[in-house]
Order: C-alpha cells, then structure tokens, then sequence
C-alpha cells in the first residue's frame, strides 16, 4: 500500500512546484462476505442480551444519547460462536490496517497484541448518539448488524459522521479554497452503514451518529483497541464500573 503524500508539477518556465499532502486521517470501509446469516444470528442474541441489563459488568458511556442502549464493553469476551466469529473479523482487519500503515513486517505483527473494549448499539426511532471520540485507545470500528430500515440512508438516517479534526480548517472561504479536490477539501465525512459494513478510523477522531427514523433497530457494534508488545504488562484502560445494590 502506498501512503506517499507529495505531488510535483510545472509552474511557468519550469519551475518545480511540491505539494505535500499534510494532516491525512486514515479512515477504512470495507463489507464483511457472506453476513447474511452471521447478522441474522446477531440480531436476535444481541436483542434478547439487551433484555438481562442485570447481567452487565460496566455502566454506560455518558455521552448524549437518545433511544439508544449501549452494552458493557466486554462483548467480544463473550463465549460465544457467532461473537468469537464477528471479533476474529473485526480484530484481524484492525491488525491489517495497522500493519499496512505502519509498515511492519509479518514477523513485527508477531510481537504485537491487540486488545479491546468492545459492545452493542440498539437504536431505536429518534435515537442518536453525540459527539465524542476514545482518547484511551489507538483503532476504533464500527460494525453494522442490521441497518434497521430498507429506506435510502438520507432518510432512515442512523449516518456515522466524523466530524472534521481541523477545528479552524473552515474559518476564511472563499473562491480561491472553496472547491479544493480531495484529500485537500475539508469538511464532515458521512458514512451509511449497511448490514455487513465495517468503518475503522482512529480513536482520536470525533464521530457521531446522526438521529435515525427507521422503523425497526439498528443494531451495531463498537470497539477499541490498543496494542502493546508481547513481553509488556497487560494493562487496560480504565471504565466505569456498574454500581451493583448491596
């Protein structure tokens, strides 16, 4: 894969010009093969596990939400087939990514553990999450179980949007930077989620999830990750415990 950022051409009289291309957010989509029947699993285990909120191990996230539930974050230490399924998925394409972009080799990858926080989103009609990012991982991903409506993502809603990292990228337009070609334009990126996609992007990024009108649920799945060496201590970022009654 190549991640070189520097484009040359000609000014008048020859002159040599450089652009570098400065600042880039990776951000990778791609559509898990043959999830019909992994997603169908899913769906209805995740929605009975929403029913035992008794049996969670941590409290939710306080980010704004609305008609939206949110597991614990110990999803992918499930005992579970279609989970281990899902997770050996999702953890191997954060690998790859990280692989490609580092540039390590199959021997470096050897020396690295991933580990994660990771649970489900139920989003019902009218539900939204706010804007937020993971400050205490490198990857995160995103993995749609069902999209919860057949209408087009402009009006079901339910958009993952990430919301552009330059905060002062838009403060002076005008003709001579408003119609910039990509990667140099700036501005939110959109991304509809169907059944079988899965985003990842950095952990820094701030995202959220646009308000969804559909009529059913939206079920997706969220982790983070972290890599550490493999003759380092295991640590794990701190989460907020579920308060239990004496």
């Amino acid at each position: 894969m190549n991640f070189g950022g520097n484009a040359s051409f000609s000014l008048i009289n020859g002159i040599q010009m450089t652009i570098r291309q400065a600042f880039a957010v990776p951000i990778m989509q791609l559509q898990a093969p043959n999830a019909g029947q992994l997603n169908q699993a899913l769906t209805i285990k995740l929605l009975e596990w929403e029913k035992n909120e008794s049996t969670r191990s941590s409290a939710p996230t306080a980010v704004p939400r609305r008609a939206v539930y949110e597991s614990d974050f110990s999803l992918f230490r499930r005992e579970d087939p279609d989970i281990q399924q899902l997770a050996r998925f999702c953890l191997s394409a954060i690998g790859q990514m990280a692989k490609e972009i580092n540039g390590y080799s199959d021997q470096e990858m050897q020396q690295l553990r991933i580990y994660d926080h990771s649970w489900y989103h139920v989003t019902r009609y009218g539900g939204y999450f706010g804007s937020h990012n993971h400050p205490m991982a490198s990857w995160s991903g995103v993995y749609c179980v069902a999209p919860g409506s057949s209408l087009p993502p402009e009006q079901r809603g339910g958009i993952l949007r990430f919301l552009e990292a330059r905060t002062t990228a838009g403060m002076y337009l005008d003709p001579g930077n408003a119609y910039m070609a990509s990667p140099y334009t700036f501005g939110d990126l959109d991304y509809p989620l169907e059944a079988g996609t899965i985003v990842l992007f950095p952990s820094f990024l701030q995202h959220e999830v646009t308000p969804f009108w559909g009529d059913g649920e939206r079920i997706t799945v969220a982790f983070n990750c972290w890599f550490r060496y493999a003759d380092q201590a295991v640590d794990e970022p701190e989460i907020r415990m579920r308060q239990r009654s004496s």
